[in-house]
This record gives structure tokens, sequence and C-alpha cells, in this order.
């Protein structure tokens, strides 16, 4: 089956100005045309794209996913280490974002909680305004101390 620019596009989730970008940056290989000059989209070049989007939804930098592809379109499997290493650096990369996504989160999750005891308090001080250093001070009582100076 194939497609139409506009057709892969929505298929996709993204514009038919973001495949011609993708294309005009190196990030896929060649898209065939129809009689007419018109784009026409396989289904492998839509699992490209997907790829392709993944990468870039995870953060790769353009000139990463350039480098991927011109090692596949130029020396195939003479390059798959290569390959593979860019696509490990970059696990490495979102294994750490990860984490430090997690601490946030945790924090934010702290910090919630906090606001619950505050509101669920009998105590008309504990939900009054704070200023900044008001509330990072209890907050930081809350976590144990301040432990997050």
């Amino acid at each position: 089956m194939t497609y139409t620019a506009s057709e892969a596009a929505a298929r996709l989730g993204l514009t038919k100005d973001t495949l011609l970008y993708y294309e005009k940056e190196g990030l896929m290989p060649p898209i065939a045309r129809n009689a007419a000059g018109h784009r026409v989209y396989t289904e492998a070049d839509i699992e490209w794209i997907f790829l392709l989007r993944c990468m870039r939804d995870t953060e790769m930098p353009i000139a990463e996913i350039r480098q991927y592809v011109a090692l596949l379109l130029t020396d195939g499997g003479a390059s798959i280490l290569l390959r593979r290493e860019i696509l490990n650096e970059h696990q490495e990369f979102l294994t750490n974002k990860i984490k430090s996504l997690q601490g946030l989160h945790g924090l934010i999750s702290k910090k919630l909680e906090f606001f619950d005891n505050a509101l669920a308090s009998e105590n008309p001080e504990a939900v009054r305004c704070m200023d900044y250093s008001d509330e990072w001070a209890q907050f930081k009582t809350f976590l144990g101390g301040g432990k997050h100076d």
C-alpha cells in the first residue's frame, strides 16, 4: 500500500511540513515519486518515519539522527556497530533522563502531600498564605529536615 504525503502525515500524526523537513534534513531515505512527481510513501517509509519520530520524541539530536541515517544508507551492514553505538549512547541518555524525572516526580509528589496535609489540618495557620521562604522552611521540615538545600 502507498500513501500521499497528506495520508502519511495523518497516519503518523505529523504535518506535511514536518515530513518535508525530515526529508530536507537528510533524516530519511529518498522517497519515491509517482509519474506526476508527487511523493509516494510506502509502508517501509511509514515505519522509518515512526522510528524517526521515536528518536525525536526522545530528544535525540538531529545531528545524531542524520549520522545514523547516513551510516545506514552508505554503509548498510558494515556500519551496524556504529549505529548500535549511537542508539546505545542515546539509551544511556534516556536512562539518566528517566532517573532525573523520577526524582523530580518524587519531589512533586512530596510537595502535593505537603499541601494535602496543610489543607487537611485543623490548624488555620497550616493553610495561611506563605511566602517562598516560609513555605520552603516548612516543606524542608516535612521532608525530614532540609535534606534538599
